[in-house]
């Protein structure tokens, strides 16, 4: 195990562990398991986690911006008022078998990542700053983007059905590339789905 924690080489396991104020800020972590374990304050800015297994954790407060994850497993994981600028999602390891994961993110800033061809129903994005995010392809089925910020953010031949974007704002969804059936909007943002049909609205 090449990371070091605090001076300290890694173990290959944890479960139960609580990290607090650790800095793995540009290193490399190769193969740990986390089961149950809660990050409080931590910087993982520009790491590289290899392989790791993140089971039923949780992270608070924490800065994982452009950390790569190739390989990496996330289930059962939330994601509290956590830095997370530039996150390829797409490079970790994702169920074959199609089955939720369990991702909560609630107050992040994930500005930038790319969650592009993913499938992840029922994803949980609460509150989160979402600006340039790349979403196009992703089955994101009763998924919650309630109260969050979705400039400029991409939505392309996704699975919408019965997600949740009540009192989300700065959306750009065509609902004839994307299918929201059942989908939930909050006025006044609604009326941007009107876009695609070329038509003047009049106050």
């Amino acid at each position: 195990m090449t990371a070091r924690e605090s001076g300290t080489i890694l173990e290959p396991e944890y479960c139960g562990h609580h990290f607090r104020g650790i800095d793995l800020s540009k290193q490399p972590v190769d193969a740990v398991r986390f089961e149950e374990c809660r990050f409080e304050r931590c910087n993982f800015s520009d790491a590289t986690l290899r392989n790791c297994r993140f089971v039923e954790c949780t992270l608070l407060d924490s800065n994982l911006s452009l950390t790569k994850v190739p390989g990496c497993a996330f289930r059962d994981t939330s994601f509290t008022d956590c830095k997370m600028l530039g996150v390829n999602w797409t490079s970790a390891d994702w169920p074959r078998v199609k089955v939720p994961v369990g991702l909560t993110f609630q107050g992040c800033v994930l500005n930038d990542s790319s969650f592009a061809g993913l499938y992840l129903p029922a994803l949980r994005l609460i509150e989160c700053r979402l600006h340039d995010v790349d979403f196009t392809g992703c089955n994101l089925a009763a998924a919650s983007f309630t109260g969050s910020e979705l400039h400029d953010s991409v939505f392309r031949n996704c699975n919408l059905q019965q997600a949740d974007f009540t009192a989300a704002i700065g959306y750009d969804i065509d609902f004839q590339s994307n299918d929201i059936r059942k989908a939930k909007f909050s006025l006044p943002e609604a009326v941007s789905l009107l876009k695609a049909l070329d038509i003047d609205l009049i106050d």
